[in-house]
């Protein structure tokens, strides 16, 4: 689990580090995901829980793993929302 928050940090603050000092729109996006209290900040917590939350909606067929079909299932439907 510990390889996943490291992941999902490195995914939310590599673009806004390396290339600006201000969120784009989707990175935005993904912060606000993450602040689940909306005070302009995210704590651990939030970032836990959105883990959590994140893992769950993934994992369809709730057996606690994330198959590589479900990692597709998850792309195909954010392709359909963009």
């Amino acid at each position: 689990m510990v390889w996943i928050k490291t992941f999902f940090l490195f995914l939310l603050l590599y673009s806004s580090i390396a290339y600006s000092s201000e969120l784009n729109e989707e990175e935005e996006m993904y912060f606000n995901f993450v602040d689940l209290n909306n005070d302009g900040v995210i704590s651990y917590e939030e970032i836990e829980q959105s883990l959590n939350l994140l893992f769950q909606i993934i994992d369809l067929n709730q057996d606690n793993k994330i198959s590589q079909n479900e990692i597709n299932e998850l792309k195909s439907i954010i392709e359909t929302l963009r």
